[in-house]
């Protein structure tokens, strides 16, 4: 696959069997990436505009953004001095298990970005504290604050919110669910039926009916639509070009991409983008 956009690895940011690692950067202006982890940050000096897959958000002091690895941001200092931060990578997998299990029924994170999330600056330097300490039991508390971080961000959790994926109906069963969030999760990467099916432990003949009468949405076509979604926050809020998007997005062929882009959308998406 062609990455047109900067890929920030978790090779060399966590040390060997490590989930968590906290960092507390200052900040230039950070041009458009993503990551194959989870990012959480929280700000404790300077402004910056925040343009989370293509949507513009101010982040000040106070502010709170959890980055998955679907995701694509960028990072633009708004006042005199470096944007300082907490920032909390995050294992893909450990982020994962927290969100089965906090988030059973649903396929979307909390915001990407709260406002005025001052009360929880204490549990961020909590975790820098015990990430720099390196004290008996530092991993386990570390990952029980995290936790604690997590359960605040879904209480104010706002579906709407960008970044915020639709939910599968109440009725899916959760294999569908859970084949449903992991779409939602790995649609950038070569997904098949039989992958995903493998994800809700049944064969792929059950599962593409079961997904359909769940979803009202083919398999295919729900992750085309899933894959086209992101190419057209690609194509406004970035300067690629179309095939880098194309592949960006998770599909392999420019011109099956130029199709299913204009069946979606009825433009080209060289039109998408100059919008």
């Amino acid at each position: 696959m062609v990455e047109p956009v900067e890929r920030y690895t978790v090779d060399g940011l966590l040390a060997r069997d490590a989930e968590i690692r906290v960092m507390r950067p200052e900040l230039g202006p950070v041009a458009v990436h993503w990551h194959d982890f989870y990012e959480l940050g929280f700000v404790i000096a300077g402004t910056a505009r925040h343009v989370l897959n293509g949507v513009e958000q101010i982040v000040e002091p106070g502010s709170v953004f959890l980055l998955t690895p679907t995701d694509f941001h960028e990072l633009v200092p708004t006042s005199d001095r470096p944007l300082t931060c907490y920032n909390v990578v995050i294992d893909a997998n450990a982020a994962e298990r927290e969100l089965d299990e906090l988030l059973p029924s649903r396929t979307g994170w909390p915001p990407a970005a709260v406002e005025s999330f001052d009360e929880a600056e204490p549990d961020f330097r909590r975790l820098w504290d015990e990430s720099v300490a390196g004290r008996p039991g530092s991993p386990a508390l570390m990952a029980a604050v995290l936790r604690c971080i997590f359960i605040e961000l879904i209480r104010r959790r706002d579906p709407s919110a960008a970044g915020a994926e639709q939910e599968p109906p109440p009725g899916a069963q959760a294999e569908i669910r859970r084949a449903v969030l992991y779409v939602d999760r790995h649609f950038r990467e070569p997904l098949t039926l039989a992958a995903v099916a493998a994800q809700a432990h049944l064969s792929p003949n059950y599962f593409s009916e079961r997904f359909r009468q769940a979803t009202g949405t083919p398999f295919q076509a729900y992750l085309q639509q899933r894959r086209l979604r992101f190419a057209r926050s690609l194509l406004v809020s970035t300067d690629l070009g179309v095939t880098e998007v194309c592949h960006a997005a998770g599909f392999n062929s420019p011109s099956y991409f130029g199709r299913a882009y204009r069946r979606r959308y009825g433009e080209a998406p060289s039109a998408g983008r100059a919008s």
